[in-house]
């Protein structure tokens, strides 16, 4: 491992410059190699490199939010069971055991008190332990159960204002698609092709392009979603759903040789100082430029940051909320096959536990399993046995204990009148600001 040196250098430090806690939410996403970077880095980015030699380049505070249960890291290996012979793998496993302090958060939050059948169905899930009994409580909310039940207006709710989630990106693509052709009858479609500097520059996936695509295909109402954060504080964050009102382009430009100047989306989530005053949701969103991690350094991509909206895949909901008063409003979900939830562990789970509600004879389900999909008890009650499950499973047994410990460390702080009163001003102090 070396650290990076002259611009790439100078960038870590001006990154890092006044840092003083780190907090890195969904751990499970993070896989070794990824982790023993981000120490390492830290190492070489806090105090201009000064504290090199202590951990986290002397952090105090460092704290990793999660859930072992949810996603593995996509092409790389979860710390507690990495096999990899790379230096920054071998370096995030030693970092992961560093770690001596451990909270377990009993509140279940999305899921309100009166969703306890939800509740201990989810519950079952995570730990692979799903009964008869709640496979076919799952099953009423298949397509055409629900049809029976809730009647044919609330499947075309969900088509309309649901997020469909899907295996694998080609089925992402596959609905975006037949969502936008139907837009297509009143409105043209504008190819986007980013302006790309570099030899791998059009190359690389968006992931390792800042969240910008390469190509973009939008037209007016479609629904998109922000592939970056633009101003987190009000509501333009990574994953905001909005939808086109208008595509701009100016002085006679072209969308078959030019960016357009301005996307104008309506984003429900928007909170800051209106654009328009007659609709102060409506933001203009205009082209960004990200440099691209390749090897060399130099590749640049300027696009719209968009993607379209109607689905994702279950990789990318990881971490949102759906239901009544959300940006979706229902989730429609492919779970993929049991093939599928052994190479990937939790995938159930995580898109099942997106929704807030079940829903009952007044309300509307926040969830249904996607209409070409026949979700049986074989497939709901399948139970993951890889090497990888069997070692996290030990290391949530780990963690417990590991947990146990730092209560029983620390209880006399419970009490702790100072400590309390340092925090709920802290606490008044971040919220005013």
């Amino acid at each position: 491992m070396k650290p990076p040196e002259g611009i790439l250098g100078e960038n870590l430090q001006s990154n890092c410059d006044g840092v003083k806690v780190l907090l890195v939410d969904e751990r499970s996403l993070i896989g070794a190699t990824t982790l023993g970077w981000m120490e390492f880095m830290c190492r070489y980015g806090m105090q201009n490199g000064e504290n090199f030699e202590k951990s986290w380049g002397g952090l105090p505070v460092v704290v990793f939010f999660g859930d072992d249960v949810q996603l593995p890291p996509v092409l790389d290996s979860p710390v507690f069971n990495s096999t990899s012979k790379i230096p920054a793998s071998l370096h995030g496993v030693l970092v992961w055991n560093e770690f001596n302090c451990a909270v377990n958060l009993q509140n279940i939050v999305r899921q309100g008190n009166n969703e306890q059948q939800l509740k201990n169905v989810l519950l079952a899930l995570r730990e692979y332990k799903t009964t008869s009994e709640h496979a076919h409580w799952l099953q009423m909310f298949q397509w055409h159960n629900l049809k029976h039940s809730h009647g044919e207006n609330l499947l075309k709710r969900m088509s309309a204002n649901g997020l469909f989630v899907f295996p694998t990106h080609q089925e992402v693509w596959t609905h975006n698609k037949s969502k936008l052709i139907e837009v297509n009858t009143q409105f043209p479609i504008a190819r986007v092709n980013a302006v790309s500097s570099g030899f791998h520059s059009k190359s690389l996936e968006s992931d390792r392009a800042g969240g910008l695509q390469q190509t973009l295909y939008l037209c007016k109402s479609a629904k998109v979603m922000l592939s970056v954060n633009l101003c987190v504080p009000f509501g333009l964050f990574n994953g905001a759903i909005g939808n086109i009102v208008d595509i701009i382009y100016l002085n006679d430009k072209r969308p078959d040789d030019s960016l357009p100047d301005a996307i104008m989306v309506e984003f429900h989530s928007y909170t800051g100082p209106a654009f328009i005053e007659q609709n102060p949701k409506l933001v203009p969103i205009v082209p960004v430029e990200r440099k691209l991690d390749c090897s060399c350094y130099c590749c640049r991509r300027k696009q719209i940051p968009l993607r379209l909206g109607w689905a994702s895949t279950i990789h990318r909901c990881q971490g949102m909320t759906i239901g009544k008063g959300e940006p979706n409003s229902y989730i429609v979900i492919n779970p993929g096959t049991r093939a599928f939830e052994s190479r990937t562990p939790g995938a159930l789970f995580v898109a099942l536990s997106r929704a807030k509600s079940a829903g009952n004879d007044k309300l509307d389900p926040d969830f249904a399993w996607h209409p070409s999909v026949l979700v049986n008890e074989d497939r709901l009650c399948h139970v993951v046995t890889t090497p990888t499950v069997k070692a996290r499973n030990n290391e949530i047994e780990r963690i417990s204990k590991l947990c146990i410990q730092t209560k029983n460390k620390y209880a006399s702080l419970e009490n702790d009148q100072g400590l309390l009163h340092f925090i709920e001003q802290f606490l008044n102090l971040t919220s005013e600001e």
